[in-house]
């Protein structure tokens, strides 16, 4: 009874099915290419840039304080970003070529970095998309009623906000810890008992549920993201049009602070780099589900993980790069970057 559990638990097809599923995966040797260029090589090039950037990022807003909501909203996502990279580089350093070649090692780390790694590295990139999402609504907000925007939305509010995407992201990895264990296996390549990813049968009810609730929330973030970063887009092209018209006459309940519209083009940009990095893990969830054997102990595993080092990739990048776009688009974010190091700003004609 328990060995035709697993065998459903693992793969849900007639041996039939596995067969022809498989010989439509590509071959080890591809995989291998794949994980060696984006994971080993790439991606971990990326981490090891990305963490001393967000620890850079950290002390930037920490020094320019926490009256501000975009300041802490962008401090959260500095956190969040510093400890998915960090997250991200353990799944590289496992995902190494020399471990699963080794004799001499009594686990699989590329099965124990995926429940150590690969699961909280999800749960912190939702927490980072949802953050995106909040910025981008409040700058939305910041338009629309910009002499009200400071009373609807505080300092105070913006942290208990952020608390709660944490709560709300966190607790869907609760299940698939439930669900799944560290414990002894076979290991066919090695020839020898191994510890690695092991599902408790006693949890059965608990399969997917995490998966699940977190490709909602992938797909519900990714979609709010685009639509609201499109309003304010549009709302931005509107206030420049309704400026370039009416030629100096603004009237006050329309007109924004040089801080404020320094605000909006970060969010925005930060938006935007959201949205492209994020669809690699959006067209992932999709193929999750419409594809079957996709997964990555199903017939599909080695196209599972070639799209997983794709997504590792750009999660990565989107980690890292914050620090370059807040260089070149935030003027205050610069100054305090200056102040910090000692560079003295290059006199004005």
């Amino acid at each position: 009874m328990s060995s035709s559990i697993e065998v459903n638990l693992n793969t849900n097809f007639s041996f039939t099915t596995v067969f022809n599923l498989q010989s439509l995966d590509v071959s080890d040797f591809t995989t291998t290419v794949f994980e060696l260029v984006n994971l080993t090589i790439l991606t971990s090039i990326i981490c090891f840039l990305g963490i001393p950037l967000n620890v850079l990022n950290i002390v930037v807003f920490l020094k320019q304080g926490m009256k501000s909501t975009v300041n802490i909203s962008l401090l959260a996502l500095s956190i969040t970003d510093l400890i998915n990279i960090l997250l991200i580089g353990w799944v590289c350093i496992s995902s190494y070529t020399f471990w699963s070649n080794s004799q001499d090692i009594a686990i699989l780390p590329r099965e124990i970095s995926y429940l150590t790694g690969g699961f909280p590295h999800g749960c912190m990139s939702r927490i980072a998309a949802w953050i995106t999402v909040y910025m981008t609504a409040e700058r939305c907000l910041c338009i629309a009623l910009p002499f009200k925007i400071k009373t609807l939305i505080t300092p105070r509010l913006t942290v208990i906000v952020l608390i709660i995407i944490y709560i709300f992201s966190i607790v869907p990895l609760v299940p698939e810890y439930l669900f799944f264990k560290l414990d002894w296996k076979y290991s066919s390549q090695l020839n020898k008992l191994i510890i690695g990813l092991v599902p408790n049968l006693d949890q059965l009810h608990l399969e997917g549920v995490s998966f699940l609730s977190y490709s909602v929330m992938t797909v519900t973030s990714f979609l709010t993201v685009i639509c609201l970063t499109l309003i304010l887009i549009l709302q931005l092209r509107k206030m420049s049009l309704w400026r370039s018209t009416a030629q100096g006459s603004l009237k006050p309940s329309k007109s924004l602070t040089q801080r404020d519209q320094m605000a909006i083009r970060t969010v925005l940009v930060v938006a935007c780099v959201l949205i492209i990095t994020f669809t690699p893990s959006f067209i992932f969830c999709g193929v999750c589900f419409i594809v079957p054997g996709f997964a990555l102990t199903g017939p599909l595993s080695n196209s599972y993980i070639i799209f997983i080092s794709f997504a590792f990739l750009f999660d990565a990048t989107n980690a890292s790069i914050n620090t370059v776009l807040y260089c070149t688009m935030n003027r205050s974010y610069r100054e305090t970057f200056k102040t910090l190091f000692g560079i003295s700003s290059a006199p004005t004609a």
